[in-house]
Formats: C-alpha cells, sequence, structure tokens
C-alpha cells in the first residue's frame, strides 16, 4: 500500500512540474496578439523576463494576483525599488518550498521505515506550512520597507539642512533642491536625484514631483520639503527658517523614536534575566529539598 500512495504523490509532482515548466518556458508570440498590438498607443508593463525568476513572476502576477493573500503592497514595493515580478516571484518559491518539504520529509520518513501514520500527518502539513510561508513573504516585504522608511526619514532630516543652506546663498528654489540632492551618496539622495531628473525633462515642478513621491512611497517628511519649497517657488517666500525649523523638529521626533525603541529593547531584557534569576535559585534549592525528602 506504502508504494501505491507513494506512486501517486510522485506522478502527481511530476505533472505538477511539467505543466510549470511548460508555462514559464520561452515561447514563440502568436502573430494575431502581435498583429493586434500593432498601431496601440498604451504601454504596456514589461513582463517577459530573461530569466527564471522573471518568467515565474510574471506567470504569478497573471494568475494569482486576484486570489487573497497574493495581492503586491505597491508602496512597500516603491520604496525597495523592487518590481511586482520579483516580489511573485519570492512569494510564489516560498509557497512552492512550504508544499515541496513535507513532501520530501514524508519520503524521508518512508525511506528510515517509520509508520505510514507519521507519512500522512507530514503530508498534511503541506497546506498549512505554505500559508505560513504565504505570510511570512509579505512579512519580510513589510519589514524591510519600514526599514527603508525610517532611512529615508532620516536622510531627509539632512536634506532639509541642506537645501536651506542652498537658498540661503540665493538659489532658486528648484535649483536648491537639485543641488542639495547631488551632495549625498545614499539611495535615498539617488532616488531624489533620479525624481529631479524626471520632473525636469517632463516639464513638471521639482516639488509637485517629490510630493508625488512622497505619496507613492509613504513617506511624509518628503512632501514637507515639498510644501515648502512650493511657498518658495510660486510665492517667493523666505523659507530658510521654515527649512531648518522643519529639519530640527524631524530630528527631535526621530531621536525620541530611537529613545522609545531602546527603553523598549531594555524591558524585553528583563524577561531573560528574570528567567536566569529563577533557573539558578531552582538550582540552589534542589539538592537540599531532594535530601528532605530522602531523609
Amino acid at each position: 500500500m506504502m508504494w501505491q500512495i507513494l506512486l501517486v504523490v510522485g506522478a502527481l509532482g511530476g505533472v505538477g512540474i511539467t505543466l510549470l515548466i511548460a508555462e514559464l518556458a520561452p515561447k514563440q508570440p502568436k502573430l494575431s496578439a502581435a498583429l493586434e498590438r500593432l498601431g496601440s498607443t498604451e504601454v504596456l508593463e514589461s513582463n517577459e523576463g530573461s530569466n527564471f525568476e522573471a518568467r515565474m513572476g510574471s506567470w504569478a502576477q497573471r494568475n494569482l494576483s486576484d486570489f487573497p493573500g497574493f495581492t503586491a503592497p505597491v508602496a512597500d514595493l516603491l520604496i525597495l525599488n523592487r518590481s511586482t515580478q520579483t516580489y511573485y516571484a519570492q512569494k510564489l518559491t516560498l509557497v512552492l518550498l512550504g508544499l515541496v518539504t513535507p513532501a520530501i520529509l514524508s519520503l524521508a520518513f518512508w525511506a528510515f521505515g517509520l509508520s505510514p501514520f507519521i507519512f500522512g500527518i507530514t503530508g498534511i502539513a503541506a497546506i498549512p506550512l505554505a500559508l505560513v510561508m504565504l505570510v511570512v513573504a509579505d512579512s519580510m516585504v513589510k519589514q524591510q520597507a519600514l526599514e527603508a522608511r525610517q532611512e529615508f526619514s532620516r536622510a531627509i532630516a539632512a536634506y532639509l539642512e541642506l537645501v536651506a543652506a542652498e537658498r540661503k546663498r540665493g538659489a532658486p528654489a528648484g535649483v536648491a533642491l537639485e543641488e542639495a540632492a547631488s551632495v549625498g551618496e545614499s539611495w535615498v539622495f539617488e532616488r531624489i536625484r533620479q525624481e529631479l531628473l524626471r520632473a525636469r525633462f517632463s516639464g513638471v515642478q521639482p516639488w509637485e514631483a517629490l510630493r508625488h513621491l512622497s505619496e507613492e512611497i509613504g513617506v511624509k517628511e518628503l512632501a514637507d520639503v515639498a510644501d515648502i519649497m512650493r511657498l518658495s517657488g510660486e510665492e517667493g517666500a523666505a523659507v530658510y527658517e521654515s527649512l531648518r525649523a522643519r529639519g530640527k523638529a524631524l530630528r527631535v521626533q526621530l531621536l525620541n523614536e530611537e529613545h522609545t525603541l531602546a527603553n523598549r529593547l531594555s524591558e524585553r531584557m528583563t524577561y531573560p534575566q528574570a528567567l536566569l534569576g529563577i533557573v539558578f535559585m531552582a538550582m540552589l534549592a534542589t539538592p537540599p529539598l531532594l535530601n528532605l525528602v530522602a531523609s
């Protein structure tokens, strides 16, 4: 009976792998579909990657994006500068890993001659493990995006001071934003430079571009810079003191958040210390108690 179960599991796994390879393998485009796209002005997202990961992500985005748990966190991916294809490829990989791992363990248990009961229990765990991996994939992206936003906010505190210095020496609003962004070498300043360069070529005001970027990636501190510079660019207001005040307030806010996090971590350290003290007291009390019971 065991070899029959093993044969069924292997056949299903082989069929699934065959269908997946057939879907992800490069295909010859249909002539009818190419003719339909001729003359169309719609910009299509390029989802035909040159590697296996890109094709996997493209397939998952087309076929799984409507299912619960497979909705892409757009703002988090934008702050991480990561494509949706990469997100879906990594998520699908983790889910497949959750599905395949119990099967591999089942085969290992069967090879060592364990009971069929353990074989069945391990197989049943495939679906819960895949769901756990589904949540883990989203949690990883969310945590990485949170850390990226914190780093972005810290960089904005320095960017405010740089823009204020440019404005004090008489640079126009747009020039001040670009010159201040050219000073930093981190990925945050690189992202701001790219957005300002795109705004220059598209004819958009730089503060409007920064506000749009702020809404996309979910960093409200960048919108504060855009609002202050809009007053300077459109109304000619003196914004040097406003920039310095906002930079100082942001630094104080970030410092308070760091103190709060440090206090929270310090409180967590008290629990292991208390547990260690209890274990130590139990070790000291055990020999006298054993002697008392034995006497």
